[in-house]
């Protein structure tokens, strides 16, 4: 990401100031961990996951091994099944593309087709997860290649054409079936000998790997698979703070490790290490929605991940509302190519790849067979960013996506489903906010009263009357008793409860592949912004109107007044800042349910109206439809 997408994050410390320190939840929640300092550069003894920063290995002049002429053809082998494409190159036994077809869920089984980013109807691009810039790359940053510590051996296990079992070059898969592949590569003369077998299954997005790389008859240790670079939607245009590019995932020790190439690559540096040590239990790339992971055959230590950062040309974007305002536009940004080393055994043992989308039905599926098979317990759902507060978010955000599920299979519009679901939401907050509503009206009826007591009291202190004196006392007791009946106890308490919804609902936007792409209205894309900017002065502007007629508490004196007005226009001001580009599906949860909010008020206002008493006027005719009134005698 460009350094000014990276700014994004200070947008929510401002918020917070301006929404009583409630917004400062969601910029600590979701704003990526601080960059690694690149003064880490020691060796590791520790056994917990303790992330440090390692040199980059220089070059070794290159052996007989790596010299030795390439006598095999290349060849390459496409496996297509109902699921996924796949196209591996002989050279390196390597993935060359990736293509994710579908994703299929025991929620959804008969599945949703997939597509790159920015897709139609008309113009429907396929999913590529493996970066074109990693495949240009000399040596090229693809997966599965090998890592051993001894660069030499590496250049030619990761550089030479592997002998391949498979006779023909396109392998169809249906139903049920399954394939598997082996690429064989010898070197008898330093004793070299690699396998690498893949096991592809058409009803599932597992794929088994058996490595086997033995020198001398010795099998390699301390071999590292590699899993990427950069795996993710390769379709999307300029990455920004709610479609972030690929990060480094992983589970050791117990906890999930997750870091962006921005803290893997510092400063002016082109590349840079991290390196985890502790108890692996899987770890991969990913972006928002995609991943691809390695589970090894049993917990392994080692785990590292190796970052460079490059410049690409963009079509033309605003990277900002500033810039959409003046009309400045972007035509580049600063991307990252991240790979995990993953530590395996490379005797034979079977490492599961997982690899496909980071929808949370799906995973929850693949929990429980990676269990099975690996004889472990195995959690991929991890793979999912709930953020630093994952302890709140999670347990609302899986409620919540289960319930917009539901109102979709209802409505078959996952639009339509989130205006239900806000409709619904902000019926239960009806009553705290017509006692709230109730409690500001008394407050701001007793703010005179209250404003004289608060002047006779001043004036008492002039005169040096002590707070003991039961004059004093009696206009305190005054004061407590107005004040008793009228505390807007439940002032902050709608917005209180609204934004851990609104944080768990941006989470189940990012987690539920249900909204990616799903159109709604003029809206092509649920998980994305609204390219033409409705919804974001929609917004504002519905914030406004909610705040001007939503009761805030008695503003007594004129500076009082004066922040009550700037908090109601500077406030949505800021929002709109803040919320430029977020995904349109929960900005129409906010639109919605200040709407909502705008409604209920008009309906709470009717009912909280208080009785005024009929005055004295003085006419200078009586009014012909005047009662007459008959004079009481006096009996005197």
């Amino acid at each position: 990401m460009s350094d000014n997408k990276q700014n994004t994050q200070f947008r929510f410390i401002l918020a917070a100031t301006l929404s009583m320190a409630v917004l400062f939840g969601w910029q600590y929640f979701f704003a990526p961990k601080p960059p690694i300092n690149d003064n880490s550069n020691t060796a590791q003894t520790s056994a917990t996951a303790t992330p440090t920063m390692q040199p980059i290995q220089t070059q070794t002049q290159p052996s007989a091994i790596e010299t030795t002429p390439d006598s095999l053809p290349n060849k390459e082998i496409t496996i297509k099944t109902p699921l996924y494409q796949v196209k591996l190159d002989s050279k390196g036994a390597l993935a060359t593309s990736w293509i994710l077809l579908k994703n299929v869920s025991n929620k959804n089984p008969d599945g949703k087709l997939l597509f790159a980013d920015g897709s139609n109807k008309e113009n429907e691009k396929p999913l590529e997860l493996v970066s074109p810039e990693a495949l240009k790359r000399n040596p090229r940053e693809l997966p599965f290649r090998l890592a051993t510590g001894d660069q030499n051996l590496d250049a030619y296990l990761n550089q030479r054409n592997y002998q391949v079992s498979a006779n023909q070059e396109n392998v169809e898969l249906g139903a049920g079936q399954t394939t598997k592949i082996d690429f064989v590569l010898r070197d008898e003369a330093n004793g070299v000998e690699v396998t690498k077998s893949f096991n592809f299954s058409a009803d599932n997005y597992i794929t088994d790997l058996n490595v086997r790389l033995t020198k001398n008859g010795q099998v390699v240790p301390n071999t590292k698979l590699l899993i990427g670079a950069s795996i993710g939607d390769q379709g999307i245009p300029h990455h920004n703070y709610y479609h972030i590019e690929p990060e480094a995932v992983a589970f050791v020790n117990g906890k999930v490790e997750r870091h962006l190439g921005t803290g893997l690559v510092t400063g002016e540096k082109i590349e840079g290490n991290l390196a985890i040590n502790g108890d692996v239990d899987w770890a991969g790339v990913g972006d928002t929605y995609f991943a691809m992971t390695a589970i090894p055959s049993q917990k392994t230590n080692g785990l590292e991940y190796h970052a460079s950062k490059y410049e690409v040309e963009t079509a033309p974007f605003y990277d900002g509302i500033i810039s959409w305002v003046t009309r400045r536009e972007t035509v580049k940004e600063t991307r990252h190519l991240i790979t995990a080393y993953v530590p395996i055994l490379a005797d034979g043992s079977t490492t599961k790849i997982y690899t496909g989308t980071k929808d949370y039905f799906t995973l929850a599926d693949y929990n429980q067979i990676l269990t099975n098979t690996v004889g472990r317990p195995i959690d991929i759902e991890d793979l999912v960013n709930y953020g630093w507060f994952r302890f709140l978010t999670k347990p609302l955000a899986v409620p919540i996506l289960y319930s917009l599920n539901f109102l979709y299979n209802v409505t078959s519009n996952y639009g339509t489903a989130i205006i239900i679901f806000t409709l619904l939401f902000y019926s239960l907050l009806f009553p705290l906010r017509w006692y709230q509503s109730k409690s500001f009206k008394k407050a701001a009826a007793n703010a005179p009263k209250m404003k004289e007591l608060q002047d006779r009291l001043k004036e008492m202190q002039k005169k040096g009357i002590a707070a003991e004196d039961p004059r004093m006392r009696e206009l305190q007791m005054e004061q407590l008793k107005m004040t008793k009946d009228a505390l807007p106890i439940g002032g902050c308490l709608p917005m209180l409860l609204q934004f851990p919804l609104l944080i768990a609902l941006y989470v189940a936007v990012t987690i539920s592949l249900g909204f990616r792409q799903a159109s709604f209205l003029w809206l092509p894309d649920l998980s994305a912004g609204d390219p033409f900017h409705f919804l974001e002065f929609l917004f504002a502007g519905s914030m406004i109107l909610s705040m001007k007629f939503t009761p805030q508490a008695a503003a007594i004196t004129p500076e009082q007044q004066m922040q009550q007005k700037m908090m109601t226009y500077l406030m949505p001001v800021m929002m709109l800042w803040i919320m430029w580009s977020a995904p349109a599906g929960l900005l129409i949860y906010w639109l919605f349910g200040n709407i909502v909010s705008f409604v209920q008020q008009i309906v709470i206002n009717r009912m909280n109206k208080t009785d005024v008493p009929p005055t004295t006027e003085i006419v200078e005719s009586v009014p012909k439809n005047a009662k007459k009134v008959k004079p009481k005698l006096s009996t005197s």
